[in-house]
């Protein structure tokens, strides 16, 4: 094989995480998810840097299979960004895979200001149109782009104003405004973000396993319209 073949392959091979940041606005679900994370696990753990790789196993006949293995990366201070969303960076990475090591699943949080919040969205709205979105409790509201391919899901700490919110038809609230930043919190509360990009044909399998799905403090995708049995996101 030529030179310039094997150099091509190898320009299409996913990096690794840590070798430089991750673009998650671009990126196959065909990529091998042990590969992606094979650096970052040999790491030594210390007060600022954690990683695992966990297993389920499902039990069928007494016959003991992996179904799906997740992959966690949590670094404090790294020299650059584990991975970006647009303008947003993030240093704790999850990651779910099946059996074959094939993605399902990506997901991050992040403290964000309301600025850089506001801006993510409009950047995701300008690249895939208007979100779904609903208004949960605690302050969150969750953006849904759902492409043919991929979803992409935003939970950001914010609320929508009042008037806005009566002004609002069906699920989309108006597109030019009426967003604030959550008022029920200490003046030195640092707003949190959420993303999730998932393959909507893993999402049966995904369901089954929400609480491994379950960001860092208990925080997990909004399956709605996808099964008949939606899992609320709190």
């Amino acid at each position: 094989m030529s030179l310039a073949v094997l150099l091509f392959f190898s320009s299409c091979e996913p990096k690794r995480l840590g070798e430089e940041t991750f673009d998650l606005n671009d990126f196959p679900f065909g990529l091998s998810v042990s590969r992606f994370y094979e650096t970052e696990l040999k790491k030594e753990h210390t007060k600022t840097y954690y990683s695992s790789c966990d297993t389920s196993f499902k039990d069928d006949s007494g016959n003991k299979q992996v179904e799906v293995i997740t992959y966690l990366v949590d670094a404090e201070k790294p020299t650059q960004p584990l991975a970006k969303l647009k303008n947003v960076s993030f240093n704790v990475i999850k990651s779910i895979a099946d059996a074959e090591d094939n993605l399902m699943m990506i997901s991050g949080d992040a403290y964000c200001g309301f600025k850089d919040q506001m801006k993510l969205l409009e950047e995701l709205k300008k690249e895939h149109g208007k979100p779904v979105v609903i208004q949960h409790i605690s302050g969150f509201t969750t953006f849904t782009w759902r492409k043919r391919d991929r979803t992409v899901q935003i939970q950001c700490e914010m609320i929508p104003d009042q008037n806005n919110y009566y002004n609002k038809k069906g699920e989309y609230l108006n597109p030019f405004g009426g967003f604030l930043k959550t008022d029920n919190y200490e003046p030195n509360h640092r707003p949190r973000m959420f993303f999730y990009i998932f393959n909507p044909e893993a999402i049966e399998l995904l369901n089954n396993h929400i609480g491994l799905t379950s960001s860092m403090s208990g925080f997990k995708p909004y399956f709605y319209d996808y099964t008949k049995d939606t899992k609320e996101p709190y």
